[in-house]
């Protein structure tokens, strides 16, 4: 039995497993119930690829069910939908997770940290990195006085994204392939964020997966 697999077994004996998507308790083994999965709307093209990327993937648009999972993830300590999301992850970005070499996430606030117990991207790479067998460092931190991106404007959430974060990775990834965690992709700000500091670090090569995305019209 693997590591993500004990650990998801005991946690199962203090919490009953739930589908992410509905809240309906699922076997210990699952993911989420099939129903719900039918229901998100799978995204065979991500869309436009944000700035300083290389590579882009997103599982499915940010609306409906997914949208709920989301949220259940970010506004309350919930983490079933984290290894949800690994494992669409890992199958909708295969190409991009075969050719990274470390794989880190978007960075919390020690603040949000603190009032969710757990920084939701980072939850997703470390699971990510479990089922991949690619090595996790956390490369970047936020910068204090970060907002919260979800109640901004376009332009506000650019603004932000510019001085959210600054490079902490005490790994040389100077000339490495570097993949970047997120649960959700809006404007892509926070992306093009991340693989600036990430590139000007040495890396050769940057790429982003999420499992949403909120496609624009």
């Amino acid at each position: 039995m693997r590591a993500w697999e004990l650990r998801r077994t005991i946690a199962a004996f203090f919490m009953p497993n739930r589908c992410p998507f509905c809240g309906d308790v699922i076997g210990v083994r699952e993911f989420w119930c099939a129903p719900c999965c039918e229901h998100l709307l799978m995204l065979d093209d991500p869309g436009e690829i944000p700035e300083g990327l290389d590579g882009f993937s997103a599982v499915c648009r940010y609306s409906g069910r997914a949208r709920t999972a989301v949220l259940r993830l970010k506004e309350g300590f919930y983490r079933y939908p984290a290894d949800a999301f690994a494992v669409l992850i890992a199958e909708n970005a295969a190409e991009l997770i075969q050719r990274s070499d470390v794989i880190t996430a978007i960075p919390s606030g020690r603040k949000r940290r603190r009032e969710l117990g757990y920084a939701q991207a980072e939850l997703i790479a470390k699971m990510l990195s479990q089922i991949s067998a690619k090595p996790f460092r956390r490369l970047l931190s936020a910068e204090k006085g970060k907002l919260e991106q979800k109640r901004l404007s376009r332009e506000e959430r650019l603004e932000n994204a510019a001085r959210a974060f600054r490079f902490s990775g005490r790994e040389d990834i100077r000339g490495k392939s570097v993949l970047v965690i997120d649960d959700v992709c809006t404007t892509g700000a926070t992306m093009s964020a991340a693989a600036g500091l990430i590139r000007n670090a040495g890396a050769a090569e940057v790429c982003g997966a999420v499992f949403a995305r909120v496609m624009r019209k």
